[in-house]
């Protein structure tokens, strides 16, 4: 393995943390808040040590040729970038006290970093806003991938840069969309701000102040969750806000692929994608049924109108992974709930910022099933696999079964090893880990949508860490680590 890789990219891991750490220094300035050692410091010192890094492992100017970078370099990065990234993105925290411990202190940034929203804060008020920025802000450079953000300055692994984007944002379908990774990076990044953007002005007409409207912004996009608010948008009590949010976290469960095929091309056909028709029809008949249990089951016999807002609210922020709150879903109907835990494995399309299965792997999964039923009916037909006209290579279609099942057999042992601490329920066990794996953020029980993970033990918690990892690179780029193959000549 080159070493001077993978010591280059998360040189340029510490630099860049470092650096983003002076945004919340600013803030802390601003809101007078006293909180500034907690990041002038850690700033100072990962600018230092992450500069240094990246200039002492620079590729030697006698080569003259592009470095070929193989496949261990990039996935152990890649791996290695957010380890680290939680760990010293969670220094603040210690500093400041919001936690004594680097393993809650990496709990809560690795919920950050990986957009989960997953929080072991039961009172989020009582922390400074520098520090509630700094945790908003975690999610919103965790949306597109720090190490996107780092191919996009800085594309110096020349033929590793396209397979370090693809490990990153395993999900994308079209991770290649100029001619130049780099510019392919930077594109994505493009249609990130402007989402951000527009919906920080968004929330600005709907009543929010600057500062809410940012953070907000930063963990919607992101489909991340995290709130200045103990109690979410629930907070605000605002039709308004709500629909700005559900909006938005819709927008953002959809490929920004598509988004920049659709600025390029100006064709609006584009929209008639797949993954996106399947992803919104998933989302209307959510809606649907969660409100028709919602009514018919005496939760809100009384007032229809209130049940569609938070079946709405629900369904969108579950789907997405997003994990905001405005109504305990956890009161509501067995059946009700079952559709959102349901919900949390789906996830968004591929592409997106959202977590989960995703919905191109759903499709495949569930055409696959078909096709076999239908073979056996027909055992002489030939019968390709097909989505959306275009026929799926078999190699694809043996990659999405396996991860299918990776999926199931972590979360069962994930499940499994939460439900050994004796105060926790099964119930709490088990959506804990699939709130963490899908990076959705709140669970049901215990850790549900009113309540934060305080009440999971040490050993758990160092389980729904990994368990946020493993989502957020999509488990095989983690578990290919776990591989004698892996570290062999």
């Amino acid at each position: 393995m080159k070493a001077r890789v993978v010591l280059r990219v998360n040189a340029g891991i510490v630099l860049a943390i470092g650096a983003a750490l002076l945004v919340p220094l600013a803030v802390s300035f601003i809101y007078g808040d006293g909180s500034w050692r907690s990041f002038f410091f850690p700033s100072l010192a990962m600018m230092t040590l992450g500069g240094a890094g990246v200039y002492l492992t620079r590729t030697p100017a006698t080569r003259g040729t592009i470095e070929y970078v193989g496949t261990r370099e990039i996935y152990f990065s890649v791996t290695l970038a957010w380890v680290l990234a939680a760990l010293l993105g969670g220094v603040p925290f210690l500093i400041e006290g919001t936690f004594t411990s680097i393993l809650d202190s990496s709990f809560e940034t690795m919920s950050g970093f990986t957009t989960t929203g997953s929080t072991l804060l039961s009172d989020i008020e009582a922390e400074t806003p520098s520090i509630l920025f700094w945790r908003s802000m975690t999610q919103w450079l965790g949306g597109v991938g720090i190490v996107v953000l780092l191919v996009a300055v800085a594309p110096a692994l020349g033929s590793g840069a396209a397979r370090l984007l693809g490990a990153e944002l395993s999900g994308l379908t079209q991770p290649r969309l100029t001619p130049r990774i780099s510019d392919t990076a930077k594109a994505l990044v493009g249609v990130y701000i402007s989402i951000s953007l527009a919906q920080t002005i968004a929330l600005l007409i709907a009543g929010m102040n600057v500062y809410d409207a940012v953070v907000h912004t930063f963990t919607t996009v992101a489909t991340g969750g995290f709130s200045p608010k103990t109690a979410s948008i629930g907070h605000y009590d605002s039709v308004a806000v709500e629909a700005v949010a559900i909006f938005f976290m819709v927008v953002s469960g959809v490929s920004f692929s598509l988004y920049y095929l659709l600025y390029t091309r100006r064709d609006w056909r584009t929209l008639l994608d797949r993954e996106l028709v399947a992803y919104l029809a998933i989302i209307a008949g959510s809606v649907v049924l969660v409100w028709g249990i919602l009514v018919f089951t005496g939760d809100y016999a009384e007032d229809p109108a209130d049940a569609l807002r938070d079946s709405a609210f629900a369904v969108s922020s579950i789907i997405t992974t997003t994990g905001f709150t405005t109504a305990d879903f956890d009161t509501w109907d067995a059946s009700a709930k079952a559709v959102l835990v349901a919900l949390m494995f789906v996830g968004g399309c591929a592409g997106s910022t959202a977590g989960g299965i995703k919905i191109v792997r759903i499709m495949i999964v569930f055409r696959t099933v078909g096709g076999d039923v239908f073979r056996m009916i027909h055992p002489r037909a030939i019968t390709p696999l097909r989505l959306g006209g275009n026929v799926i290579p078999e190699g694809v279609r043996l990659a999405v079964l396996a991860l299918f099942a990776a999926w199931l057999i972590t979360f069962a042992v994930a499940t499994i090893l939460v439900a050994l601490q004796p105060n926790l329920t099964i119930v709490s066990a088990a959506t804990a880990v699939a709130a963490t794996l899908n990076v959705v953020g709140p669970g049901l029980g215990q850790v549900g949508a009113s309540e934060s993970y305080e009440v999971v033990n040490s050993f758990g918690r160092l389980v729904l860490t990994i368990c946020m990892l493993l989502g957020r690179l999509e488990i095989f780029t983690a578990l290919a680590l776990l591989s004698p193959a892996f570290w062999r000549r």
